[in-house]
């Protein structure tokens, strides 16, 4: 009975020990997922201290129909990070986007602000959620790509209110149709527009009769100006007509390139409008003028792919850096062509 109770004891001593060990073990492994749970969420704090994002809404309760204003804006240091503004897709989870503001930005040596205001809609009743808005942010020091998400709204979407006290109301029977004076005056004024257009056809092909009969005069010599001078007065016209500042990105960056792509091809006798960007690209490191410029080429093309394709939304720096670049490859490339000689340098056609 001694050696029984003896050998109890000893078995529940090294059951106690053992027990011991594996507390030991999940407690070390808790302290180290701990640890690593930690410095991920400092670094994640250290961005959301110096990227600040917000997203907000005017309403939480419409009638079907009605709209609300979802302002999105983010501040940050642009000598630390780059912010990836949202795009908000035009449809999503029963709403309805009915219009985007211009992008609102203060820039600073230290702070950027970028703000937009989305007006959305919504015609079913119910609760509904407006999920949360990614920010993506990349930091300039290395560090890992982060994504701050904006809080989320519920919206309840009411119906109009229907007194039921009331009785309902028989439809309206067929009413007969009448002669009303608009129709007479419709007719009159479709006679009149039909006796100004055959006006208009006599006077046109008198005019043209007596323009032939006229002799020629004197016209002034046309200007016609080389691919360089044509490309660089596209780009001024692209520039006063602010299509990146108001909202059309794809719009902007197609005129930009095919700007590029007719230098391309009247400079250098380059096949680009039926080729991709990277077929051009190809093109260019065989052609001497361009070595210099083919990282330029290569940026101005893919930022417009981007946009085209994968409907990102370039920031303001990025639309301006294409427009700089575009000029700089144009003015660098015509300074490495063999100049002109005397009978070339005549670019005037007399038009006589």
């Amino acid at each position: 009975m001694r050696g029984r109770a003896t050998m109890n004891i000893t078995n529940q001593r090294i059951e106690i020990n053992n027990s011991g060990k594996y507390s030991m073990t999940l407690l070390m492994a808790l302290k180290g997922a701990i640890c690593i749970f930690l410095l991920l969420f400092s670094s994640v704090i250290s961005s959301a201290q110096q990227v600040k994002i917000s997203a907000k809404i005017d309403s939480t309760n419409i009638q079907i129909g009605d709209q609300i204003r979802l302002q999105l804006s983010t501040t940050y240091n642009p000598q630390l990070y780059r912010v990836q503004f949202p795009s908000i897709q035009d449809t999503f989870n029963h709403f309805e986007v009915v219009e985007r503001s211009k992008m609102d930005t203060l820039t600073g040596r230290n702070e950027n602000t970028y703000k937009q205001t989305v007006i959305i809609t919504n015609f079913d009743s119910g609760q509904w959620k407006i999920p949360p808005v990614a920010f993506d942010i990349q930091s300039l020091k290395g560090e890992a790509p982060q994504t701050l998400l904006s809080d989320s709204f519920m919206v309840n979407v009411n119906t109009l209110p229907v007194d039921t006290t009331k009785p309902i109301r028989p439809i309206f029977g067929i009413r007969g149709a009448k002669m009303p004076v608009k129709q007479i005056i419709l007719y009159a004024l479709a006679g009149l527009l039909i006796a100004a257009i055959l006006g208009f056809l006599i006077w046109y092909f008198i005019k043209t009769l007596r323009e032939k009969n006229k002799k020629p005069e004197h016209k002034e010599p046309e200007i016609i100006l080389l691919p360089h001078e044509k490309a660089l007065q596209s780009l001024e016209r692209i520039e006063k007509q602010q299509l990146w500042q108001s909202g059309l990105d794809k719009q902007y960056h197609t005129i930009l390139t095919d700007v590029m792509r007719l230098y391309l091809e009247e400079q250098f006798n380059m096949d680009c409008f039926e080729k991709t960007s990277s077929e051009i690209i190809q093109q260019v490191k065989r052609v001497k003028a361009l070595s210099t410029s083919r990282q330029s080429l290569r940026t101005i093309f893919e930022t417009a792919d981007m946009v085209k394709f994968a409907k990102g939304q370039p920031l303001p720096e990025e639309h301006m850096e294409s427009m700089e670049l575009a000029k700089d490859v144009i003015h660098e490339s015509y300074k490495k062509i063999k100049p002109l000689n005397a009978n070339d340098q005549d670019r005037t056609a007399n038009s006589q």
